[in-house]
């Protein structure tokens, strides 16, 4: 599945059909719920921390939930994730993602990839 977000409202409907997608390949709830937490944070960090318009891709591939999502505006954030302070307002979206995942890599065409392991 393929979704092109401008805004919050782009990204809350995407994500809704995302999950029926994972739901109809019979993917745990858990892993559900993960998928959504992830692209939450990746395509909010689109719309923080550039100027452009987020894409998501998302599958179900090899016993694993793979998102990737794209930013028109580049977009690379940090290799290694670390908890923000407990009084800090921001900074443990990339965090929580790293948690839920198996894995993070960018891609070729500078797309931020996740994989969740579904079992």
């Amino acid at each position: 599945m393929i979704f092109e977000m401008h805004d919050y409202a782009a990204m809350k409907d995407a994500l809704e059909q995302l999950c029926r997608f994972l739901e109809r390949e019979n993917v745990p709830a858990e892993r559900v719920f993960d998928s959504k937490l992830a692209a939450s944070e990746l395509v909010g960090n689109v719309f923080r921390h550039s100027d452009g318009v987020a894409r998501l891709h998302g599958e179900v591939k090899n016993g694993f939930v793979e998102l990737v999502v794209f930013s028109t505006a580049a977009y690379i954030p940090p290799e290694n994730s670390r908890f923000a302070d407990v009084y800090a307002e921001h900074g443990r979206g990339l965090f929580l993602v790293d948690t839920v995942c198996e894995e993070r890599t960018m891609t070729e065409g500078g797309g931020i990839r996740v994989r969740i392991k579904i079992q």
